[in-house]
């Protein structure tokens, strides 16, 4: 398996386009539109050239601005977005596309995933609902305004529902983090050749992890940047969100080391158990978010 020594490099998804080795996250941007913009704008400055969004984020006016003027041509940035699962079907996929590219001001995207395999309310028919939301997919994918097709929060029975279809999965959207790896669909997906990204990568990293406290010893290097390694080693696309110009900045900085296989070993082990105070995990099966998407405005 080859792994990327810079941030420059990309995979090659199944239809031959590339994909930039490391990313970044706007899950969660609880900030105003100016700062949405700024800090985008920022990422894009310094080296980040694959941007994650979706329509439940409601960020996509800013993520736009941010890419529009950040003076890193168009056809050098990779914008990716997801159809979020209340709107799931072929019609409302179509007018939901539409509405990010219009938020986001661009004539294409590059990426566009389906946010969770399971619909709202279509428990005894999800399969037909994913299928029908590919079909408008593919359309687009077929008149130019999307490059790659791709799903998130995937298991293996939720892919099995794309197999045979013309355009194939090239992208599996995971939270993958310390204590939740899941090394069963990461490595499936690998198997099958469908590059992994790994959202939340830096969820747990502030609690008390004694191997990862000697690795940031050893190597130099704080938690994160441990963590961000072990998902760039395992050819996934690690997809940190940051505030901060120096976080962003040093999310950047893991190319220069290298972890054993023991030590990668060691991480994809630790277990974790969320406090009562932490936002649950949610298994694509169970958990499902039955929220509007417009809760909130859009920045």
């Amino acid at each position: 398996m080859h792994i990327p020594k810079s941030i420059t490099e990309t995979y090659e998804l199944k239809n031959g386009v590339k994909i930039p080795c490391f990313g970044y996250g706007t899950y969660m941007f609880r900030v105003d539109h100016e700062t949405s913009v700024d800090r985008i704008r920022h990422a894009a400055q310094i080296g980040y050239r694959l941007f994650d969004t979706a329509s439940f984020y409601m960020n996509e006016q800013g993520l736009g601005e941010a890419l529009r003027t950040c003076g890193v041509p168009r056809e050098e940035l990779f914008v990716s977005s997801k159809i979020w699962n209340m709107e799931q079907g072929y019609d409302s996929t179509i007018a939901s596309f539409n509405e990010t590219l219009e938020d986001m001001q661009f004539d294409y995207l590059d990426m566009y995933l389906i946010h969770w395999p399971i619909a709202y309310g279509h428990d005894d028919d999800w399969q037909f609902m994913v299928k029908e939301t590919w079909r408008a997919m593919t359309d687009l994918y077929k008149q130019g305004k999307i490059r790659v097709l791709g799903v998130s929060n995937f298991l293996q029975h939720h892919l099995a529902v794309l197999d045979g279809e013309e355009v194939p999965v090239c992208v599996d959207e995971l939270e993958r983090n310390l204590g939740y790896p899941q090394d069963e669909i990461h490595d499936f997906c690998h198997e099958n050749g469908i590059v992994t990204i790994s959202y939340s990568p830096l969820r747990g990293i502030n609690k008390e992890w004694p191997l990862i406290a000697s690795l940031s010893e050893k190597y130099g290097k704080n938690a994160a940047q441990i963590v961000l390694r072990w998902n760039v080693q395992q050819g996934s696309i690690p997809i940190p969100r940051s505030y901060t110009y120096e976080h962003m900045q040093s999310n950047m900085e893991v190319f220069d080391f290298e972890l054993t296989d023991e030590e990668m070993a060691a991480i994809s082990a630790l277990v974790d158990v969320p406090g009562p105070d932490e936002r649950p995990r949610q298994h694509p099966d169970v958990d499902r978010i039955n929220m509007d998407r417009h809760f909130k405005t859009k920045i």
